[in-house]
């Protein structure tokens, strides 16, 4: 077949996005705002990603940095349009959200943006043209044809297969941390849960109801956490309960972080698949420690468990610039920022119970470069948004969250746009354009 009868069978578009996670949302719906035309490919049925197909369904805190919000964009105009359908606790630094609306809300912003969606869909071959194009083959059989194209997979998974460098876990050894199976449970008995534990008991002005609300530590629950654990009751190493968040409009179901998988390489399917069969167990477990030691809780069972295992951490690309984790706890700024984030160093402990925790300094906030997003080496026409960007483990252990990640993506959307437009490389397009087209739309830069 000739090259002109082949692309007669391609979908054309100007940015191709992979992925549909929170930066895959904001690659596109920021890509899509320059008027370009733009494709997202997901390979669940629907959108959300970590926030909602793994049930992490909340923003912790990374956009609020205690005076004032630190990122905006299309994260902003998502988390107000929940705030409209009263979808969110935004009473909280977590604010937990409805994962349901989410789904909705964000694929809303991406049509009408003009998005064309492509879920639940594989990628199954993509193709650099010397810089010029790049083609997608779907494992459906469809072709997609663009210009540039936006990794936001999330384990770097095109940039891979490109031959774009990248690092894998910590320094020290490569270990990544552990993976967490999230679930939906409930009834809880909110009554009895705010007689016997008024601590983990809230009230939501705007949403109008009282939820169940626990995370962190808590001596109390902590212990009670070891002594399931020392009986044999308790297969999940963990020292604490992360999160057991009320779900909004339906506050006696709540969605739960807590279990600990360890793997060596969860972009493996071979032990991401024994991951998933031992995080199962983990939720059983989990469901029978509530059950006994939780008040409100004695007869709860699971409701809905997350269509794939929640992954922190897997590769991290080589980019013109390392974001450290010295960068993030001395609040870093930078010339060529791109999003901000106020979130915490957070790493949950390869092969061991502990969380290590480290607060941002300085202003409350730290800059990510511009620079992280572009492969230091690799094709000119590819850009990597979400988690997946240059950076120490430490540092991305911070910015990992969904807010900051779908600021990452946004910024990787429009910088591929300008190029497209332009007809040149990644590289080539420069912050300052990034910038101002960012604060155009709703960014917050400093």
């Amino acid at each position: 077949m000739s090259r002109s009868n082949a692309a007669a069978n391609e979908s054309q578009y100007d940015v191709l996005v992979i992925g549909g996670g929170p930066a895959g949302i904001g690659a596109a719906v920021g890509a899509a705002q320059m008027g370009t035309r733009v494709a997202l490919v997901e390979r669940h049925p629907i959108l959300g990603g970590m926030g909602t197909a793994a049930l992490v369904n909340n923003f912790c805190a990374a956009h609020h940095d205690g005076q004032r919000l630190v990122i905006g964009g299309v994260f902003g105009k998502l988390r107000q349009r929940l705030i409209g359908r009263k979808a969110i606790y935004a009473t909280t630094r977590m604010e937990p959200y409805n994962p349901e609306v989410f789904i909705e809300e964000s694929a809303a912003m991406c049509r009408e943006a003009g998005v064309r969606l492509y879920l639940g869909e594989t990628i199954s071959d993509v193709t650099f043209d010397a810089g010029r194009d790049v083609r997608v083959r779907l494992a459906s059989g469809g072709k997609l044809c663009g210009k540039t194209l936006v990794d936001a997979t999330g384990d770097a998974l095109v940039a891979f297969r490109a031959g774009v460098p990248f690092t894998f876990g910590r320094a020290s050894d490569h270990a990544v941390m552990p993976l967490t199976y999230c679930y939906m449970m409930g009834p809880i008995d909110l009554a009895t849960a705010k007689r016997e534990t008024p601590q983990f008991m809230h009230h939501d002005e705007a949403v109008g109801e009282d939820y169940y609300f626990l995370s962190g530590w808590y001596p109390d629950v902590d212990k009670k956490v070891a002594e399931a654990r020392a009986r044999g009751e308790l297969r999940i190493s963990r020292d604490h309960i992360s999160a057991i968040c009320s779900v909004p409009n339906m506050p006696q179901y709540a969605t739960v972080n807590f279990g600990r998988v360890n793997v060596a390489d969860p972009t493996d399917p071979v032990q991401l698949a024994a991951a998933e069969a031992e995080g199962k167990l983990q939720v059983q477990d989990g469901l029978r420690f509530f059950r006994k030691y939780l008040p409100g809780l004695e007869n709860v069972d699971l409701v809905q468990l997350a269509r794939q295992i929640g992954v922190r951490e897997s590769r991290q690309i080589v980019g013109q610039y390392v974001l450290t984790g010295e960068d993030v706890v001395s609040g870093a700024q930078f010339e060529d920022v791109i999003a901000q984030s106020c979130y915490p160093v957070d790493i949950h402990e390869p092969g061991s119970d502990q969380t290590t925790m480290k607060p941002v300094g300085g202003v409350g906030h730290y800059d990510i470069p511009w620079r992280c997003l572009v492969p230091k080496s690799g094709p000119a026409n590819l850009i990597v948004g979400g988690r997946s960007i240059s950076a120490t483990n430490e540092a991305m252990s911070s910015f990992r969250v969904s807010p900051s990640v779908m600021a990452l993506g946004e910024a990787a959307g429009v910088t591929a746009s300008l190029a497209a437009l332009r007809g040149c490389g990644m590289a080539d397009v420069g912050a300052p354009d990034v910038q101002k087209q960012l604060l155009a739309t709703g960014g917050i830069l400093k």
